[in-house]
């Protein structure tokens, strides 16, 4: 006896003969209707979907594979067997069955055992397909509620500190990033601005960037000290993710007011001023190395100072050819930014990544940021 679930079939041929014989046949286990053409099978499909339909080929009218593609059209998740008697070019229209997208083609007269197997597989793989459909549309929108909760992750807007201004853009290469920013409000002028940049991307690199923002907030009592606090999360990562994953991360003390500024680097692209300098690592990546130390450089601001940070997703995009863009064009595309806003510089840049690799797609997560102080 047949396991497969109860289905709803319709068995669309001429001769009442064979449609009361394929009732027969299958009708213990399934809700069988039968029609006589093409245009009265129809009809019936579109009062109540089915599963399946078993059609001939040679009707009166419309003949079998004008009613297979008819349905397809109309009802693309029904399955369909084409049944055929004596026929020219048998293979031909075996080819053209499949073409349109035919379950099977079978051949006139067929064993009872070979029709229940046929309809039994045909209606397992179909199930499987909505099975397989129904958990990538809840995949889906599970990774959907999981970007509006890394968006949540994420400053809503940036800064009101006196005498900064700014702008980022974030693009994903996927719905969830490895890339993550935040901005932390330090009291008297004074901004903390970190970048940072999980390894690979996608879902486990996005839940990764989630421990990082934890982790930042569990010791933002250290901010005062950012080398011990890269120590901190260091330690805390390492033990965590048992270093499958590491994170390069820039975190800027910038105080707006006496333009000064620290920093520590934890193998992260150096990022660049408005003469175009960059700052190298002052430690490893964090997650990467057991009891790493960090050390903290300071720098001198000049009124009207830019910055520019980012992650390898900028540094590292590529042509087809395989050439990156690279540090020299960072430079150069930021310094042609002169005289703009910092939303104007930071989305110039961007396009001159996009124009260099001739699409508007990254194939890593991209974040950059402009940062200005204002006079």
């Amino acid at each position: 006896m047949s396991t497969a679930p109860r289905a709803r079939i319709l068995v669309v041929d001429d001769e009442p003969g064979l449609q009361n014989t394929v009732r027969r046949i299958l009708a213990r286990n399934h809700d069988v209707s039968v029609a006589s053409s093409g245009p009265e099978a129809l009809a019936i499909l579109q009062r109540t979907p089915h599963d399946l339909a078993i059609v001939d080929v040679r009707m009166p009218g419309m003949n079998g594979f004008e009613v297979l593609k008819a349905i397809k059209a109309a009802h693309a998740d029904t399955e369909v067997i084409i049944m055929t008697g004596s026929i020219s070019n048998p293979e031909e229209k075996l080819v053209e069955a499949l073409r349109e997208q035919a379950f099977y083609f079978i051949a006139k007269p067929f064993e009872k055992m070979v029709l229940e197997t046929l309809v039994d597989r045909c209606l397992e793989r179909q199930r499987l397909e909505r099975e397989k459909r129904d958990w990538t549309q809840a995949l889906e929108r599970d990774l959907e509620q999981a970007r509006r909760f890394q968006r949540m992750l994420l400053p809503r807007a940036f800064p009101r500190v006196p005498h900064l201004r700014g702008d980022v853009i974030y693009a994903p290469s996927e719905i969830l990033s490895g890339d993550f920013y935040d901005f932390f409000d330090l009291g008297h002028s004074r901004v903390g601005v970190l970048i940072a940049d999980v390894s690979g991307h996608g879902v486990s690199a996005a839940l990764y960037t989630g421990m990082v923002k934890s982790e930042m907030l569990s010791v933002r009592d250290e901010f005062e000290h950012p080398d011990v606090l890269f120590a901190r999360i260091n330690e805390r990562l390492g033990v965590t993710a048992q270093r499958r994953r590491h994170v390069t991360a820039l975190l800027l003390i910038l105080d707006t007011e006496s333009r000064h500024l620290r920093y520590v680097n934890a193998g992260h692209p150096g990022f660049f001023t408005a003469a175009g300098l960059a700052w190298e690592s002052t430690g490893p990546p964090l997650g990467m190395l057991e009891g790493a130390a960090y050390e903290v450089r300071e720098a001198a601001l000049a009124p009207g100072e830019r910055l520019f940070l980012y992650t390898d997703g900028i540094l590292e995009a590529m042509r087809p050819d395989g050439t990156e863009f690279g540090f020299d064009r960072i430079r150069d595309a930021f310094d042609a930014t002169r005289g703009l806003l910092p939303d104007a510089a930071v989305a110039a840049v961007v396009n001159a990544v996009q124009r260099f690799t001739g699409s508007e797609e990254f194939a890593d997560d991209a974040t950059a940021i402009v940062l200005e102080l204002m006079p």
